[in-house]
């Protein structure tokens, strides 16, 4: 990530944050959570896996990277870009308008377990989620609220997340997930449950040979289509910055965190 030169104004505690190929500026709290490798593979996965241009819901928006890359980078949407923190909303309203791209992300303030009472059911052909990874019992809380609701699923959980999908996708859309990898089993048997069927599998590796850290998964709701698994998404490699040339295609400049 790198800071670039703009007449926009961060406040003290802020950064202003590049990333991918299309100049995609994300405003971000220097102590609070920030946007890493995930949020970028997780929009690209769901832009390979749903090909079509339609409307489409980001559950847990933060920053907005996700969606922004969507709209800009790879031309998906409209995308309606829900986040429950109030602070971190504002600044995602004003990377709206930082990058240009009222009338294709539309910010909401919300909360994904009232999903059945911010959105009309089926109104959605895609749906994204970059959500808290670890069980709220799970390790140490950070003392940072912010870090915290980001980290660790403090505000919902892994069934709430399939649950607030299912309610807002059509019958055939689909909701694209990046989860760790030793959760595959359990977010498989909720998605299934709630009749979103997995259609395309992905592992995430650090570096060849290398066990899987992350899994992205994409769900058709209604439509059981049997699962494809795709080939292994390798992060580190001899590309530029030090990535593997499919994940160095996907930012400029590149990113300093990785999975």
């Amino acid at each position: 990530m790198s800071e670039e030169a703009s007449p926009f104004v961060a406040e003290p505690d802020e950064t202003l944050d590049s990333i991918g190929t299309s100049g995609v500026r994300v405003v971000q709290r220097r102590g609070g959570y920030r946007f890493n490798l995930d949020a970028v593979l997780l929009a690209a996965f769901a832009a390979e896996e749903s090909p079509e241009a339609v409307p489409a819901l980001e559950l847990g928006a933060g920053s907005g990277v996700v969606s922004f890359l969507l709209a800009r980078q790879f031309g998906r949407g409209p995308v309606d870009a829900l986040e429950l923190q109030p602070a971190v909303y504002a600044r995602l309203v004003r990377g709206v308008t930082l990058n240009a791209l009222e009338g294709r992300v539309c910010p909401v303030l919300g909360d994904l377990r009232e999903a059945r009472t911010l959105f009309s059911a089926g109104a959605y052909g895609l749906v994204v989620s970059n959500p808290p990874f670890r069980p709220a019992s799970a390790g140490v809380r950070s003392p940072d609220e912010e870090r915290a609701i980001s980290k660790q699923e403090l505000a919902c959980d892994a069934a709430a997340v399939v649950a607030a999908a299912r309610h807002a996708l059509a019958p055939g859309g689909g909701v694209s997930l990046v989860y760790p990898a030793a959760r595959l089993t359990e977010v498989f048997g909720l998605l299934t449950a709630a009749r979103l069927f997995p259609r395309a599998l992905r592992l995430i590796h650090a570096r060849v040979g290398a066990p899987a850290t992350r899994f992205l998964v994409h769900a058709l709701r209604d439509q059981d289509r049997g699962l494809g698994v795709r080939p292994p998404l390798i992060v580190h490699g001899e590309g530029p910055g030090g990535y593997a040339p499919e994940v160095a295609a996907l930012m400029d400049p590149p990113l300093a965190e990785s999975a």
